[in-house]
């Protein structure tokens, strides 16, 4: 029994262990919540809820999903699985009809830019930053060919 528990208490360290690594290789990896006060969402109304995760999937993959509830109590999201090349990447979403995609790169250590495409075409390119203590993400979005106004968005970690 005591074999068992020692085990078990070495895999989770291990694990653990594993998770911390990839956020220190990765600080985008976990779960952020919009702080609905401190951002600015243009001309777009702000929705009720949003959360982001990022996840590394290993070999320099990631993966985002984003999940929100909009004013009116109806569901968004999408998601993505990436690597930090320049390369377009499908888009999975909940409410988009047009084939969209992602691209993105890193900038440095705490900063990656990306570029999303519609039917070809750019239709945003934002920035993605997290604080040097960690604990907030801001990405900045510009709408470029639209007139909908740039936006600001701030989400915090949520605690693990």
């Amino acid at each position: 029994m005591i074999r068992f528990l020692q085990s078990g208490i070495c895999v989770a360290l291990c694990a653990f262990t594993v998770a911390a690594f990839a956020q220190v290789e990765n600080p985008f990896i976990g779960t952020w919540d919009l702080d609905r006060e401190d951002s600015d969402f243009g001309n777009v109304p702000q929705p009720e809820n949003m959360s982001r995760t990022y996840a590394d999937l290993g070999g320099g993959s990631y993966m985002y999903l984003v999940a929100n509830l909009t004013p009116d109590g109806s569901l968004g999201g999408s998601s993505a699985t990436y690597k930090y090349d320049g390369d377009q990447y499908p888009i999975a979403s909940l409410t988009a009809l047009d084939p969209a995609y992602i691209s993105y790169q890193k900038i440095n250590e705490r900063t990656v830019e990306y570029r999303v495409s519609v039917n070809g075409e750019l239709s945003q390119i934002g920035a993605k930053t997290i604080s040097n203590d960690g604990r907030v993400l801001t990405i900045v979005i510009q709408y470029p060919n639209s007139s909908q106004e740039n936006q600001i968005l701030r989400f915090d970690r949520r605690r693990q």
